[in-house]
């Protein structure tokens, strides 16, 4: 099982439409995928088709101390996305109450550590299990941090992106070498204008400076992703030949494509 975390201190960076295109599009090829809503904003939730006012059980009710009388296990939360007859996607979702998280846990022991519990302690097997981050550095991306394998980092090809993705990178520094939990970092281009000089420049600059961090495939700036996501519906089954679709189905080959190497790397 793979533990990706999509993270960036930095909002409207296309997170949420990484998580759920990039979960849908590893589940259309037949990997059993679970994406975890760790924002207040519930942006994967309602991406995803459901509303966030109606749930009554949220990733919210995993996020307690293991003493709570209140705590669910993740499988308690666990919703099977019914968007054709033979599905691979699953949700863990969120809603406005995932406010409170931040007051709720702040003086708890071992806060770092509930939401890698719940993972560890749950009884569905996955092959990928994807966690969209609020767009901060507060307790539920720390507990995203610590319970994942590795972290990609979504950033549109803008100058002060560049600024900020080093910010973020250095914070993740000091998170890992605090808790003493090795991440693999990997950048990826989003919502890019590949029409526009200046954002060929950036790409450019991108390129040399994150080197074999950065993803080969590049998030191609498409409307068709936004109007998935109204319709409720990943982009794949949304229109499967708008560039957004295709650039996350290269991206899940991507992905995969890792895990292969590091197959083959061992025989």
């Amino acid at each position: 099982m793979r533990i990706i975390s999509i993270a960036n201190q930095k909002g409207g960076v296309a997170k949420t439409t990484t998580t759920i295109n990039l979960g849908a599009c590893l589940a259309f090829m037949k990997r059993k995928v679970l994406l975890i809503d760790m924002d207040p904003q519930a942006h994967t939730t309602l991406g995803l088709g459901l509303d966030p006012d109606s749930l009554t059980k949220t990733v919210l009710n995993v996020l307690e101390p293991h003493r709570s009388k209140d705590r669910l296990k993740l499988e308690d939360v666990i919703l099977k996305l019914k968007f054709k007859e033979e599905n691979h996607l699953f949700l863990a979702p969120s809603n406005i109450d995932f406010a409170s998280a931040e007051y709720k846990l702040i003086d708890q022991i071992g806060r770092e550590d509930f939401l890698s519990s719940s993972i560890k302690e749950c009884n569905i097997p996955f092959d990928y299990i994807i966690i969209d981050c609020p767009p901060s550095l507060g307790i539920l991306t720390v507990n995203a941090l610590k319970a994942c394998d590795e972290v990609i980092i979504p950033m549109q090809p803008h100058y002060f992106a560049l600024r900020g993705i080093e910010e973020f990178m250095e914070t993740t520094e000091i998170v890992r070498k605090n808790l003493n939990h090795p991440l693999k970092i990997n950048i990826l281009i989003t919502i890019a204008d590949v029409r526009s000089n200046i954002a060929q420049e950036v790409i450019e600059e991108i390129k040399s400076y994150f080197d074999k961090s950065l993803f080969k495939t590049m998030i191609r700036k498409n409307i068709a992703l936004v109007e998935a996501s109204s319709q409720g519906i990943p982009a794949i089954l949304y229109n499967p030949n708008c560039h957004g679709a295709i650039d996350y189905y290269k991206l899940a080959e991507e992905v995969i494509s890792y895990e292969e190497e590091k197959v083959s790397a061992r025989i």
